[in-house]
């Protein structure tokens, strides 16, 4: 699972690091590989292997209409790049989806549960404030929901005695 969000410049060469915990997605499994390809709002999406192609044999395009479906793959396949962690835990993220994700130098590293997403800061700043996405009205859902799940995952049974009763 990744989660976290980390600030990192490009190097000189324009490679990444990746923080240990995304490398590892917190529970040591020392990923190798990443793909990386073009995301979603101008980010620059990364999926450890196995997930990027788990992602791709079960999306199932029928639920976009058949020449968006096929323009999807089009894209999201053609930007994809197979990218090798190298010994210092960096990734040479390719110049063509820097530029469309405008990033030159400063980064914005977040977890997003099953993938990486990389932004330029200020970009990710304006997408939030354009996207009229209410933070706390979503969360809301979210505990509310933890806490439902909890009040059943620890839901005493009813006594076989009860049940006949009835």
């Amino acid at each position: 699972m990744f989660t976290g969000r980390y600030t990192h410049k490009l190097d000189a060469k324009g490679r990444l690091a990746l923080p240990s915990k995304m490398r590892e997605a917190g529970i040591g499994l020392q990923y190798s590989q990443f793909v990386v390809s073009k995301g979603i709002d101008g980010c620059i999406a990364v999926f450890p292997v196995d997930k990027f192609e788990k992602f791709i044999d079960e999306f199932d395009p029928s639920e976009l209409e058949m020449e968006q479906g096929l323009n999807f793959y089009r894209e999201f396949a053609s930007w994809a790049h197979y990218l090798p962690v190298d010994n210092q835990g960096r990734i040479n993220i390719p110049q063509t989806l820097l530029d469309i994700a405008s990033i030159d130098s400063d980064v914005l590293i977040l977890g997003v549960v099953d993938w990486i997403e990389i932004w330029n800061p200020d970009e990710y700043e304006k997408h939030l404030k354009d996207s009229k996405v209410n933070y706390n009205k979503g969360a809301k859902t979210f505990f509310s929901a933890a806490i439902r799940g909890k009040r059943k995952k620890y839901e005493i049974p009813p006594k076989r005695s009860d049940l006949e009763d009835s």
